[in-house]
């Protein structure tokens, strides 16, 4: 009887022990469960967390290359407005400098041309003047040698009693005229000289300075009726363009009292 109830006491201690093990086995699984959940959720919190972390960065990331890019136009769009104003400034100085220069140029061209023109006309009013003195030396000279001339003229046609009248005209050919009613007036010649002198055209050159005379007739009015070389000069050329002259000319001038006279021998020298 007692073996019995030590081999139920047994069973029951051996029953028991494999309740508690059973009992503790199963606590076991259960926290291991819990731990695997437990961590599970800890994995899972963290996948998320680096997760999130991941897409925060990414979208900082996105803002920044946004912001890069927005400041990057924006220092652009300064940098093309900066360009812009200075190019237009740059643009505008060398402009003005431009026109300044022009406008400096302008005058200078416009002093110059002013200070040219006013010594050219000092030049021209300085040689006119001179010509105009030589000019008037050479009329006082020549009417000097045309009044000897005359004067002796009127010697010999006073002296030689004839009809024939003589003279010679004073001009760029030379000359002086007289005539037998006691002889033209002292500018005679002269006058006549202007008259003939205009048309004398000889455009060769002439060896020396030869004199031709020419004895002319006129009409009382003046009018030429005839001119004939009364002494050659040398050169047929010269005493041709001499007749031509005068018959070009046409008609002598009057004398300070009305007349003409009717017949002159009337000298021409090409350099006087």
């Amino acid at each position: 009887m007692q073996d019995d109830d030590h081999e139920a006491e047994i069973a029951l201690q051996k029953k028991k022990k494999l309740e508690q093990q059973k009992k503790e086995k199963a606590e076991q699984q259960a926290r291991e469960e819990r731990e695997k959940e437990r961590q599970e959720k800890l994995d899972k919190e963290k996948a998320d967390k680096q997760e999130k972390a991941r897409k925060e960065k990414l979208e900082k990331e996105k803002a920044e290359k946004a912001d890069k890019a927005e400041k990057e136009r924006l220092d652009k769009l300064e940098r093309e407005k900066k360009d812009k104003a200075e190019k237009a400034a740059k643009d505008k100085a060398a402009k003005e400098k431009a026109e300044k220069e022009k406008a400096e140029k302008d005058k200078a061209d416009k002093a110059e041309k002013a200070a040219k023109d006013k010594a050219d006309k000092e030049k021209a009013a300085k040689d006119a003047k001179e010509k105009a003195a030589k000019e008037a030396k050479d009329a006082k000279d020549a009417e000097a040698r045309r009044k000897a001339e005359l004067a002796r003229l009127q010697g010999l046609a006073g002296g030689s009693g004839g009809s024939d009248h003589s003279g010679s005209g004073g001009s760029r050919s030379g000359g002086a005229g007289s005539s037998a009613n006691g002889g033209p007036s002292a500018g005679y010649g002269a006058k006549v000289a202007a008259r003939v002198k205009p048309n004398i055209v000889y455009p060769d050159a002439i060896s020396g300075n030869p004199r031709a005379e020419v004895r002319v007739r006129t009409a009382p009015d003046g009018t030429i009726t005839g001119a004939t070389i009364s002494k050659s000069s040398g050169n047929a050329s010269w005493d041709e363009a001499v007749v031509r002259a005068l018959q070009k000319t046409d008609k002598l001038p009057r004398d300070i009292d009305g007349k003409v006279p009717s017949e002159l021998v009337i000298g021409f020298r090409p350099q006087d």
